[in-house]
């Protein structure tokens, strides 16, 4: 079957002349040829369409300019997405048939960075232009847009860090020296299993032990939003349901019973007992021989060294968080998020112990296959901020070909992995400093 043919081609050519002609003048090379097919609330751009097109450098995505006959049908100003984002009025008609004979000749400019639908097609939001320069800056911003909005990394302090580490695990020793821990009434109502289940764990918790390993803040002070949850005597990690917790009130730890979702704690305990309890702690709870093992990579995280740091321990990252580590965005669409993103990165991945990632990784995997779920789904560590919408960045942890890898991924579940899986254990911390 013979290929579809742009019938307007040749005076599409003619209008983009200008166009080609100052993008050249300003560096940048475009090509004339066929477009990738895109779509918008305007409706679908056809496969034969022509026009001109320009690669991001980096390969970042792309920018496409063809012409277009636009008919406005209503007044300037009005149509569009409505203010709450239910309902859309169109505002013109755009017709790729250059003879349509009410239409005004514009410039349709569309930048490519999402992925294809089925037919190959990128949703890629058009806009209109009347005049050339306006076309050439669209894209000259847009085409040096890696290098003119790189954020700047944070700067390395290890010696702050250090001292940080050794305040932290002086308030750890200090507080399971004297640990205050109250407990309200808990479970009156609830079956006589689970009210047995509860007194069973209320009898071997620890309050030293729980003091010590609580989540402090970069005071040293127990951190005020955080909420721990020991054990669950619920329907399952997905379902909300009663949870044995504690809160912080002041520098009083306080354990009850609430209803909470246990996959979606940040603060989960149930598989790690020698956090909160008096059983022995398990012999991998460092995941390493000793605790001086830890130190070289360590002050690599001290030193904001997250790359090198992760290879040291066989940990892979995707080429998206490898952009942000080096400040750079991962689109243009989203460069205004670079500056929030790569200091949240930073911070994050400097508590993390990159040598238990693949040990962490296995126990999301066990608790899947015990709740009868697909295996090999990555599971998100930390979030990145910044974006008021259902689907959120985040970090999340995988494997590829049986090696730890952390990706960035789009997600509106709440599901995360708890922090000490894969984060520096308290008292390998507090042994070190």
């Amino acid at each position: 079957m013979a290929e579809a043919v742009d019938r307007h081609e040749r005076r599409r050519r003619l209008e983009l002349a200008g166009v080609w002609a100052r993008l050249r003048e300003a560096g940048i090379e475009p090509a004339f040829g066929s477009l990738t097919p895109t779509y918008d609330f305007y409706g679908k751009v056809p496969a034969e369409l022509t026009g001109l097109v320009v690669d991001e450098p980096h390969g970042t995505g792309r920018m496409q300019v063809t012409v277009v006959a636009a008919r406005r049908l209503v007044p300037p100003g009005e149509g569009g997405l409505s203010a709450d984002g239910h309902t859309w009025t169109r505002d013109v008609d755009i017709e790729h048939d250059l003879t349509a004979a009410d239409g005004e000749l514009l410039f349709e400019v569309t930048l490519l960075e999402g992925a294809t639908d089925s037919s190959g097609a990128v949703w890629a939001p058009r806009r209109l232009a009347r005049d050339e320069q306006a076309v050439v800056d669209a894209v000259r911003l847009w085409h040096g847009y890696r290098d003119m909005l790189r954020a700047t990394p944070p700067k390395p302090a290890p010696q702050r860090r250090r001292s940080l580490r050794i305040r932290v695990a002086a308030a750890r020793r200090s507080a399971a020296a004297r640990p205050r821990v109250r407990r309200l009434g808990i479970g009156a109502d609830l079956p006589a299993e689970q009210r047995s289940a509860i007194a069973r764990d209320l009898g071997a918790l620890d309050d030293a032990r729980l003091a010590f390993n609580f989540p402090r803040d970069r005071n040293g002070r127990y951190l005020k939003s955080a909420v721990v949850a020991l054990a669950g005597y619920g329907p399952g990690l997905s379902r909300r349901g009663p949870w044995l917790s504690v809160r912080s009130l002041d520098d009083e730890l306080v354990v009850s019973l609430e209803g909470l979702i246990g996959a979606n704690q940040d603060h989960r305990w149930d598989r790690l007992p020698w956090l909160w309890t008096s059983q022995e702690p398990s012999l991998v709870r460092w995941n390493l021989p000793d605790a001086a093992s830890a130190r070289p990579v360590l002050d690599l995280l001290d030193r904001y060294a997250i790359g090198e740091a992760l290879a040291r321990c066989g940990v892979e990252l995707d080429e998206e968080l490898t952009a942000l580590l080096a400040g750079y965005p991962i689109s243009y669409g989203l460069a205004q998020h670079a500056e929030t993103w790569v200091k949240r990165l930073y911070d994050q991945l400097q508590l993390c112990a990159p040598w238990r990632l693949a040990a962490a990784y296995d126990v999301h995997q066990d608790e899947r296959r015990a709740a009868k779920r697909p295996g090999g789904e990555p599971i998100a560590l930390f979030g990145l901020k910044g974006m008021n919408q259902q689907s959120k960045p985040m970090v999340a942890l995988d494997t590829h070909d049986g090696t730890p890898r952390l990706s960035m991924i789009w997600t509106a579940s709440n599901m995360r992995l708890t922090h000490e899986l894969w984060q520096c254990p308290a008292d390998l911390e507090a042994e070190l400093f």
